[in-house]
């Protein structure tokens, strides 16, 4: 019922606006002896694109008010029918555009193709249909040239302002709302108040039926240089100075419907030159469009291009280093294996540092499997109880050299986070594993490792500090480079930082590094709180 109500309620408004229309172009026809200005045939046909069928019997009910209006009393099955005009032109023009001829995926006028098959099938047939209706009115009498005239004169009023109302205001039946689409820059506006000004002073100074071509001429040239929304809003200007200011001086010879040769042509070329203006205009924004995407595919295409060169040159840099790092400890195995056949009496210490080398190959396979697992790691989100996960990889690090010696200290302001376990275990892996390793030789040293964590704002932080080594000054941009050993003496393989950073990453966060050398250092991970939201 309340459907039902609304529905009626816009009906009588809608009527009302056309019925209003009606009047006003009936006032004019009055005033200026001119029959061609009939506005509710182009508001009609813009309505029924917006509100859909449902529309028709406004157009109909106006069509029976407005021959009412012009003075018919009395109704006969002739008059009936050509009060259909309004409705048949409209719905002809909604069917074939949207119905028949739909260009899929596109918005209305939003392409070459759409802006020809709504001039054609929506304005050009339609307004055929309505010449047979035009050719039987009693002031007609079938005089071909005022039929002609009367085409060329509703091409010329429909085209420019329902190709503006169409393209720039959007109905969305959804929501029942209006909204306003596309933009000019400001440069164009400029320009276009520039010329419309111009065309104004030549109005005035040039007899309209002589050099008519003048507006088309500017308004195409002002099409290439703008395109499609410029060469709307000009054809719009281009109406209102050619049709409605001479209204005012009660005079215009592109108005007065005779139907001379004359008069004809000069619609016929006021309409070829909107149309082409308009064609232009959609072309070269169409142009534009495909320019910024060629643009844009081209440059993601060198960004992948980019990425597959840095792609080879890490494989490059991976496959040299694994065949070294691989091959140093198998031949210091095979070395020693050898020196212990020889030499039998000190096979105790040849088989410690065996041990130390296969601990060096297994580290650096370990590196080598982590490195794979993040690559192809999708993340899954679990709940993590950081104090459990780092006392889980220190357990990992109780052979290496000096393990025992470490005070470490927690600092878990942030007991659980929400992350991927496998790639944070990396992460924290490599972090601690370097802290453990890269601590002060001297005897008096007391190795020190901190782990804090704290969330502010949307952040959470992980921090792991040291009093190390630390690391020079110099060598902070590049830590976090594949294969990149801070020093020559570094027995790292150089993936444990690139690792650790490319983990974080897939995880939506970042790792930074504060280092004094000789004092010691702090890598944190900064990781979303909400990662997976």
């Amino acid at each position: 019922m309340k459907v039902t109500l609304t529905y009626i309620l816009q009906i009588l408004l809608l009527a009302l606006c056309l019925i209003g229309l009606s009047y006003v172009s009936f006032r004019l026809s009055s005033v200026t002896n001119s029959l061609l200005l009939y506005l509710p045939l182009v508001i009609g046909i813009v309505f029924v694109h917006w509100f859909g069928w449902r529309i028709i019997p406004v157009l109909f009910i106006n069509g029976l008010v407005t021959l009412m209006i012009w003075g018919v009393t009395h109704f006969n099955f002739r008059l009936l029918l050509i009060s259909t005009h309004e409705a048949a032109v409209a719905f002809a023009s909604w069917l074939f555009v949207t119905h028949i001829f739909p260009v899929a995926n596109t918005p209305r006028l939003g392409n070459t193709k759409s802006l020809l098959i709504f001039v054609i099938w929506g304005i050009v047939i339609p307004i055929s249909i309505n010449s047979v209706y035009v050719y039987h009115y009693g002031f007609v009498n079938g005089n071909l040239d005022k039929v002609a005239l009367y085409w060329l004169s509703d091409f010329i009023t429909i085209l420019p302002i329902s190709s503006a109302l169409l393209f720039f205001v959007h109905f969305d039946t959804t929501t029942q709302k209006f909204s306003l689409v596309g933009s000019l820059k400001r440069r164009a506006v400029i320009e276009l108040l520039a010329l419309a000004i111009l065309f104004l002073v030549l109005s005035f100074l040039f007899p309209f039926d002589k050099y008519w071509f003048i507006y088309g001429i500017g308004a195409t040239l002002f099409s290439l240089r703008w395109g499609f929304a410029a060469a709307i809003i000009l054809n719009v200007l281009i109406f209102l100075l050619s049709y409605l200011l001479p209204l005012f001086e009660f005079a215009s010879s592109l108005l007065i419907s005779q139907g001379s040769t004359q008069y004809i042509n000069v619609h016929l070329g006021m309409s070829t030159m909107m149309f082409v203006s308009l064609l232009v205009g959609r072309v070269v924004t169409d142009l534009s469009k495909a320019e910024k995407k060629l643009k844009a595919e081209k440059e993601r295409i060198d960004k992948i291009n980019s990425e597959l060169q840095q792609t080879n040159q890490e494989l490059d840099r991976f496959v040299y280093s694994v065949s070294h790092d691989l091959s140093a400890p198998l031949k210091s195995i095979k070395g020693l294996v050898h020196i212990s056949k020889v030499d039998p009496a000190h096979t105790t210490d040849y088989l410690e540092k065996i041990d130390k080398s296969v601990n060096r190959l297994e580290d650096f396979i370990s590196e080598v499997l982590d490195y794979s697992r993040a690559n192809r790691k999708n993340p899954t989100p679990e709940i993590i109880t950081l104090h459990n996960l780092i006392e889980e990889i220190k357990s990992k690090f109780e052979y290496l050299n000096g393990f025992e010696k470490i005070d470490f200290r927690y600092a878990l302001e942030l007991e659980q986070v929400v992350a991927d376990r496998l790639l944070l275990r990396i992460a924290l892996s490599n972090l601690i594993s370097n802290a453990i390793k890269y601590q002060q030789k001297y005897k008096a040293h007391k190795p020190i490792i901190w782990f804090r964590s704290v969330q502010v704002a949307e952040k959470i932080i992980i921090e792991v500090e040291d009093n190390g080594e630390g690391i020079k000054e110099e060598y902070l941009d590049k830590l976090f480079t594949m294969f990149y050993r801070g020093t020559a003496t570094s027995t790292g393989s150089g993936l444990g930082l690139y690792i650790a950073r490319e983990a974080i990453e897939k995880l939506g966060g970042q790792v930074y590094v504060k280092s004094i050398w000789g004092v010691g250092s702090t890598f944190s991970i900064h990781l979303p709180a909400n990662p997976f939201s």
